[in-house]
């Protein structure tokens, strides 16, 4: 089994906007929306984010990129 890919800036911002919907889909009583949709308006967000908000983010893939290096090292992407 081939280990997972570190994080990218992206997939981190995703998957806290992600989290940040479904508390407020929960709490309004909202229906789930499909991940298709999901990710057309977090990608929207992503693009008219404020630059600082977006370096925060590409500083945390960094981290876990190098989490990543110490766990997995030696590890190659693959597809």
């Amino acid at each position: 089994m081939n280990p997972p890919r570190p994080p990218n800036a992206w997939i981190l911002y995703r998957s806290d906007k992600l989290k940040q919907m479904m508390q407020s889909q929960l709490q309004h009583g909202h229906p789930k929306k499909p991940q298709s949709s999901v990710s057309k308006e977090v990608a929207a967000m992503w693009k008219a984010e404020d630059p600082g908000v977006r370096g925060e983010y590409e500083r945390l893939a960094d981290v876990k990129k190098a989490e990543h290096a110490e766990q997995y090292p030696g590890y190659k992407f693959q597809p």
